[in-house]
């Protein structure tokens, strides 16, 4: 008998197993493809279309898991926020089996034309009007009315506070890679072209993870509304570590994210920052439009080493009613090797109008201002700052600008002349200021009550220490020069009278004010009719003060209602006078002065039942007067 061959029983597995996998394979693009073109996989995802919304225009699978899919719309919400992600075209490894358990996850997912939309639901009762342009410039989500309300009744399942019956679906998409097209969040959208590259996990109310995301940002606009706000190129890099969305409050989320950022950016203006504050809101921002750079690396808030961003502009106008001001200025904002931070800002020019009045506008020039912070967190306040402030020119063209509003008639107001100044001031990181000023009025005119005042002045003062916090300051060895004034009062002139005036020392705080003060002039006789004293002292007293040659030195404190003036010294003439005079809010002044001509001397004693006259008294006896008021 002719022996069988062995091979044809092998022959014949072979072709069972090379012909099984080929059935498998027709099966599964039977079955899927059917699947997919009939929707059965959409209402899968869609069976609670508040939940989650799958749409595809077409789709097709040629291998398992990997689907192909044209007019790609994934949407879905929770009881805060509603979400929608687009793509024109993808193809993604898809797990089928994922969708038994309500989470749509994909990977290696190649698309173009990615839109991604966010908004949060708005509650009806906190907003007055459903057609404000805020709520109108919501991002428009098809599966969802616009706009976006919060139920009126409580759902029936707590799930932001209980698992029970959660149910949710879950967004898982890992190897993304797809060209971008739109970005809106809230009213900010971004529209032009890029690319995002990365992952993302959302499962709604418990667990938020982002990254690591790449995004590329090409020659796009960011709207606000209907308005652009910026046109840019630009890209970041992204990465949100896991976290809960319910412990979630305003900028905490950064408290999860790291983040590396570059921006180049054209400020069509500032204006939009009237946007969410309505158009009647003011003062009113305008123009503003300049450019913006960025290259921040910021890590769970903290802004690292190596990071800077700058805004420039050359014209920003900031506009209310009765004063209107114009910038030219930038802003830059550097952090250095050691973390350590400073901002600078700069303005060579700004001006200051007052619509209407037809005064000459008040000008600035050189102002800049330096802040030094060992951190720059974006969480917080730095723990401690130094800063410096400097303006090299500023020009008052009329001093009228400097009057209040006050419509009393008797308020001191200036009539006319001009001034210049300069200032500067240096803040260290425990607050404490140092700083200087020089003043300079030319033709000043100065009405006060029945009193008119003109001439040139100057003055020179020195900050010596100053409590930023408390506030407090301390001024030291300043000066203070009039020259060639005229004095008017009640029908009696004072021309050519000069003084100058140095502050030893003073101390400036809330409710006090204490001074050391030495001054030389060419007599007192106006020195009534400026401080209008005879409403504190009695007539005869302004007799004393008609000294030709003045020279006096004094202290004075004045604490709420309460003012003790010692006058240490003051000669002139043949005259020599000193004493102390106090005053408290609702009574009489009291005090005591020890009047000095050659070999005589005389005493004056202000008391509670009126003046006494004292002849021949000395030092001894005002001495003790002095004592009896007080310390």
């Amino acid at each position: 008998m002719p022996r069988r061959w062995p091979g044809r029983g092998a022959l014949k597995a072979l072709k069972v197993l090379g012909i099984a996998p080929v059935a498998l394979w027709i099966g599964y693009v039977v079955v899927v493809n059917v699947l997919l073109s009939a929707g059965l996989v959409a209402r899968l995802v869609s069976y609670d279309p508040v939940d989650a919304t799958l749409y595809y225009g077409s789709a097709w699978s040629l291998w398992p898991g990997v689907v192909h899919a044209k007019e790609f719309r994934l949407s879905g919400s929770d009881s805060t926020l509603q979400w929608a992600v687009e793509l024109d075209e993808v193809d993604a490894d898809i797990h089928l089996t994922e969708l038994l358990r309500r989470k749509f996850y994909a990977e290696d997912i190649r698309a173009r034309g990615f839109v991604f939309r966010v908004r949060l639901l708005v509650d009806p009762t906190n907003e007055r009007d459903l057609e404000a342009p805020h709520i109108q410039a919501l991002p428009p989500i098809p599966e969802f009315t616009n706009p976006p309300l919060k139920p009126a009744l409580p759902p029936e399942r707590d799930l932001e506070r209980s698992d029970e019956g959660y149910d949710l679906w879950t967004v898982h998409l890992e190897g993304v890679d797809t060209t971008l097209e739109e970005i809106w969040i809230q009213q900010i959208r971004y529209a032009g072209g890029g690319r995002v590259r990365g992952g993302f996990y959302y499962k709604p109310l418990r667990e938020v993870r982002v990254g690591p995301v790449a995004l590329e940002l090409r020659e796009g606009e960011v709207h606000l509304a209907d308005r652009v706000i910026a046109r840019l190129d630009g890209g970041a890099d992204v990465t949100m570590t896991t976290f809960d969305p319910r412990d979630i409050e305003g900028l905490d989320i950064l408290e999860s994210t790291s983040a590396r950022v570059r921006v180049d950016a054209q400020l069509p203006g500032l204006d939009v920052v009237h946007f969410y504050a309505g158009e009647g809101a003011g003062p009113r921002l305008e123009d503003g439009s300049g450019e913006l750079r960025a290259r921040l690396v910021v890590n769970k808030g903290r802004v690292e080493p190596g990071s800077a961003l700058s805004y420039a502009t050359r014209h920003l106008a900031l506009g209310a009613p009765a004063l209107r001001a114009t910038v030219e200025g930038e802003v830059d904002v550097r952090v250095g090797a050691r973390g350590e931070a400073r901002l600078a800002l700069r303005v060579p020019r700004a001006a200051l109008a007052r619509p209407g009045e037809g005064l000459p506008r008040v000008v600035v020039e050189g102002a800049s201002a330096v802040l030094d912070a060992p951190e720059l967190h974006l969480l917080r306040l730095p723990p401690a700052f130094a800063s410096r402030a400097e303006v090299v020119a500023a020009a008052i063209p009329d001093l009228r600008w400097l009057n209040g509003d006050s419509p009393d008639p008797e308020a001191p107001r200036f009539t006319g002349g001009a001034a210049s100044l300069r200032a500067s001031v240096d803040v260290d990181r425990r607050g404490r200021a140092t700083g200087a000023l020089s003043l300079r009025l030319e033709d000043g005119a100065l009405r006060w009550k029945e009193t008119r005042v003109k001439g040139d002045a100057a003055a020179r003062l020195a900050l010596d220490a100053a409590d930023v916090w408390s506030p407090s300051a301390r001024v030291r060895k300043s000066r203070i020069e009039i020259e060639d004034l005229a004095v008017e009062h009640g029908g009696e002139a004072w021309p050519g009278w000069w003084a100058r005036i140095d502050i030893d020392e003073a101390r400036v705080a809330r409710g006090l004010l204490e001074a050391a003060i030495r001054l030389e002039c060419k007599d007192a006789r106006p020195a009534v009719a400026l401080l209008d004293a005879e409403d504190a002292l009695p007539g005869w007293a302004a007799g004393l003060l008609t000294m030709e040659g003045l020279k006096a030195s004094a202290t004075v404190r004045r604490e709420a209602s309460d003012v003790d003036f010692r006058l240490l010294e003051a000669q002139g003439d043949n005259l020599a006078l000193r004493g102390r005079l106090t005053k408290s809010d609702g009574r009489e002044a009291r005090g005591a002065f020890l009047v000095k001509s050659g070999p005589l001397s005389v005493g004056i004693d202000l008391a509670e039942d009126g003046a006494g006259v004292h002849p021949l008294v000395g030092d001894d006896w005002v001495n003790e007067k002095m004592a009896a008021l007080g310390k």
